[in-house]
Order: C-alpha cells, then sequence, then structure tokens
C-alpha cells in the first residue's frame, strides 16, 4: 500500500498520503444527499464487472486511450524505458513502464495519462471544502470509496476522522474485506465509529459463485456483515447490484432473503448493474470477461424490492 507520514515542525501536525484516483463532485448515488466521493486505489477483489477496473490496482499507473492517439509516435521516441510501442495496440508495455509521465506530458493528443495520484490528507479535504455549501443545503457529505478504502485503512480511518472534526456527513462505501482476516473486522469496527454511515456492498451470498467472479470467499465478507449489523445497526446500509445472470436466478435471492432473515433490522438498497465503466477497461490494460451482459429491466429491480419488504420481517428498503 502506498502510503506514508511526513512529520512537520509545528507540534504534533503530520500529514498522511493515500493514493487517489478520482474526486467526483456532485454524486448523489454514494449515499444520502449531494456528495463528493473520494475514489482511493486498491481492491482485494477481482469483480468481473467492476465498473472502476482503474482502481484495482493499488499502485499509480498510465492510461492509454486508443481513440485519442493520432499515431504521431512521440510518446515512444521519448519513453526513457522503452515501454511505448506504436507497432500493437495497446501501445503501452506495463512490464517496462515505471509511470515517470514523459510520454504524458509529450502526448499532444491526450491519449496518455497518469492514473492515481498521491495526496495528502490536507489536499484532499481542501477540494472537499470547495463544495461544502452544497453538503450543508441537501443533507449530504462526503463518501470515502474506490477500490476499497480497507486497502488503505491507516489513510481512510485518518481522513474520516479530520472530514467529522470539520463537520461533515462521512460515508464509506465498503465490500467488508481487505485480507480476509480477523483484522479486517477490526478495521471495520474503527471506521464504522468514526463515520456516519457504511455503505456495504453484498454481492452473491453463494460462495463458489462469489469466488468465480470476484475472486475470492465471501466468508469473511458475510461474517463481518453480520457483526457490524448487530453492533451498529442504523449505520450500515447493505447495497446488492442486481447482475442479470450473475446473481438474479431464484437460489441467489432466496439465499440473500434467508440472509437478511437473521438480521435484527436490515436496510438494503438494490442497485441495477450499467455498464458505464466498460470503456475504461482498455485504457488501463485489461479486458471485460462479461461483454454480453446488459442491465436488468426497471421492473426485475423494484421486483426485487417489493420481494424483500415482503419476505423480510423489519427490513427497510432505500
Amino acid at each position: 500500500m502506498l502510503t506514508e507520514l511526513n512529520m512537520f515542525k509545528k507540534g504534533e501536525d503530520f500529514s498522511m498520503k493515500g493514493v487517489v484516483f478520482d474526486i467526483q463532485r456532485f454524486s448523489v448515488h454514494d449515499g444520502p444527499g449531494i456528495r463528493t466521493t473520494v475514489f482511493l486505489k486498491g481492491c482485494p477483489l477481482n469483480c468481473l464487472w467492476c465498473h472502476n477496473p482503474e482502481s484495482q490496482n493499488s499502485s499509480i499507473e498510465l492510461g492509454f486511450t486508443l481513440e485519442k492517439c493520432i499515431n504521431c509516435g512521440t510518446c515512444e521516441k521519448v519513453c526513457p524505458e522503452g515501454a511505448v510501442r506504436m507497432t500493437v495496440p495497446e501501445r503501452v508495455d506495463r512490464t517496462k513502464c515505471a509511470v515517470c509521465g514523459v510520454c504524458v506530458d509529450a502526448c499532444p493528443a491526450g491519449a496518455l495519462e497518469v492514473v492515481g495520484k498521491e495526496m495528502a490528507i490536507e489536499e484532499v479535504i481542501e477540494e472537499i471544502e470547495k463544495d461544502r455549501v452544497f453538503y450543508e443545503e441537501s443533507g449530504g457529505g462526503v463518501t470515502i470509496s474506490g477500490g476499497e478504502p480497507l486497502s488503505q485503512f491507516e489513510f481512510t480511518l485518518e481522513l474520516s476522522k479530520r472530514l467529522k472534526q470539520n463537520g461533515f456527513q462521512v460515508a464509506i462505501d465498503t465490500c467488508g474485506y481487505s485480507k480476509g482476516q480477523s483484522s479486517d473486522l477490526k478495521n471495520l469496527l474503527l471506521l464504522t465509529k468514526a463515520v456516519n454511515l457504511i455503505l456495504y456492498d453484498i454481492k452473491l451470498i453463494d460462495n463458489a459463485k462469489h469466488k468465480f467472479y470476484t475472486g475470492v470467499s465471501n466468508e469473511t465478507i458475510l461474517d463481518n456483515a453480520i457483526s457490524l449489523s448487530s453492533k451498529f445497526p442504523n449505520k450500515i446500509l447493505f447495497r446488492y447490484p442486481l447482475i442479470t445472470g450473475v446473481n438474479d436466478t431464484e437460489g441467489d435471492l432466496r439465499l440473500l432473503i434467508e440472509f437478511l432473515s437473521k438480521l435484527s433490522h436490515p436496510r438494503i438498497e438494490v442497485l441495477s448493474y450499467h455498464r458505464l465503466g466498460v470503456g475504461k477497461y482498455p485504457k488501463v490494460g485489461k479486458e471485460y470477461d462479461l461483454e454480453h451482459l446488459s442491465p436488468p429491466p426497471e421492473k426485475e429491480v423494484e421486483g426485487l424490492r417489493r420481494r424483500l419488504k415482503h419476505s423480510v420481517p423489519s427490513i427497510e428498503v432505500c
């Protein structure tokens, strides 16, 4: 994880750095009200439908957009590592690339970009402060997302505390998994105490399917979800992305209802799979393996919401 501490001379003040790949303003899908979402790099899961593929790698990396390239060859000429080659469609040999940014500065078409930036907490807060009036008027705030915020736990925790101290409402968007160890729950509990809301993603209940589609077991994820829900029921909002052909079968939905029925007062938001991130895969040298998928019809999404309300005692469907 790319974080570090820089000590300043004045008292005990310090600045911690994390790797951020985007700060998105005026978000209305990452918690209540108008929000600014801070996207951190690094994720232990490899969800095949991930809409932020540039978040999976914890390191800063080079992005290339073929549609912008004018084939001038400038990038190949200036690259000190010989990592850029005009003879291949993907252009970048990522085993050689040092992400020095020389080619980015030289590209006249803007086809190359550095994905990710090391930022101090003060820098992030400075960006967030610019939109304070919108949070105050809409009941919104700041959401820390990714990637997976647990992958940069120390940075996420300190940023959350500092934001709360500055009067912001803070939410964390998490999959509840970092290393699959007991430290995951310990860190989640610390974060939950420090923030106003945890957006907790439940992708699949079937463990075998979860391993296939995300690369990891969901045992830790579900255990942590139960623990958090029992300790902080009012702070946890589960989110279930309905994905046609992946987690929308009758068996999947029965398992979801069975899991939620174990909880005292579960809150859940049913989301619809979308394809907004598909075009970002080639930019970071990845292929999208679920090209055949389409968003589910809205009637199916609404149907699941009604079914959950009917089937799970005391559930709140948002």
